[in-house]
C-alpha cells in the first residue's frame, strides 16, 4: 500500500525544469491543486539530485521535464530511488517520443502526463498512484512494450501541420490583438477568421486561445 508518511495534508513537490518561464507558470499551475507545495524547483540536473540526497525525507512527488537526455533523466531517476522508494516521480511531456518515455518507464519512473492536456489530479496520482488522462492506443503501446511484446513506433506529433495563415493568426493572438484586429492585418473577412481559429483549435486539440498559442509555442509552430 501507498501512503504519504511525511506530511498528512501537503503534497510536497520537487521540479525540474530547463527554462524559467515555463518552469514558473507550471509551479503556479502546480500550486493552484488543493494541498500543493513545490519545495524546490532547479534548472540543473545535479543541483537537483544534490537537492534530492541532502533532504532527511524526500518530497512526496518529483516533477521531470523530458527536456533533459533520457540517460541523464534515469541518473536523476536512480538517485532520487536511492534515497527513498517513497517519491512518486512524474515525467512532464509532450510525449513526441514513445520510446524514450518507454525507456524511462522501465528505468523506474511512475507515470508522466501531457502538458498540452488539462493537468492532472496531482494529489490523486500520489494518494492513489492511478494512471494518466492518456488515449486507449497510447496505453497500449506502452505497456505492450514494458512486457517486450513489440517494439514501439516513434509516434508523430505534428499530423496536422499549420498553414501560412494559420500562423500568422496565432502571432497575432501572441501580440494579443483582437479578432477584428487580425481580420484586418490579414486582410480577411472576420468569418474566415473564426475559420482559422477552429481549425488550428481541431489541429492542436485545444479549446482555449491561450491553450492555442502556449502549444503553438511549445511545438515551435511560431517563434515570439
Amino acid at each position: 500500500m501507498f501512503y504519504l508518511y511525511k506530511s498528512a495534508c501537503m503534497i510536497n513537490i520537487a521540479y525540474l525544469e530547463e527554462k524559467v518561464l515555463t518552469r514558473a507558470a507550471f509551479i503556479l499551475a502546480f500550486e493552484k491543486q488543493e494541498d500543493c507545495k513545490v519545495m524546490y524547483s532547479e534548472s540543473v540536473s545535479t543541483a537537483f539530485i544534490a537537492y534530492i540526497q541532502n533532504q532527511s525525507l524526500p518530497p512526496d512527488l518529483c516533477i521531470l521535464s523530458d527536456a533533459y537526455p533520457y540517460t541523464e533523466l534515469v541518473k536523476i531517476i536512480k538517485a532520487i530511488k536511492l534515497k527513498s522508494k517513497h517519491p512518486y516521480i512524474l515525467l512532464k511531456s509532450e510525449t513526441k517520443f514513445m520510446k524514450g518515455i518507454c525507456f524511462l518507464l522501465k528505468n523506474g519512473l511512475n507515470g508522466f502526463f501531457f502538458t498540452d492536456e488539462p493537468m492532472i489530479d496531482l494529489s490523486k496520482s500520489v494518494y492513489q498512484r492511478t494512471q494518466y488522462k492518456i488515449t486507449a492506443d497510447k496505453l497500449k503501446l506502452i505497456i505492450n512494450n514494458r512486457k517486450g511484446d513489440i517494439q514501439i513506433k516513434e509516434l508523430l506529433y505534428n499530423n496536422s501541420p499549420l498553414t501560412q495563415n494559420e500562423i500568422m493568426f496565432i502571432q497575432a493572438c501572441v501580440r494579443d490583438e483582437s479578432y477584428e484586429e487580425i481580420a484586418i492585418r490579414l486582410d480577411k473577412t472576420i468569418k474566415a477568421i473564426y475559420g482559422y481559429r477552429d481549425r488550428i483549435f481541431k489541429k492542436l486539440q485545444v479549446k482555449q486561445r491561450t491553450a492555442m498559442v502556449m502549444t503553438a509555442l511549445k511545438r515551435n509552430y511560431i517563434d515570439l
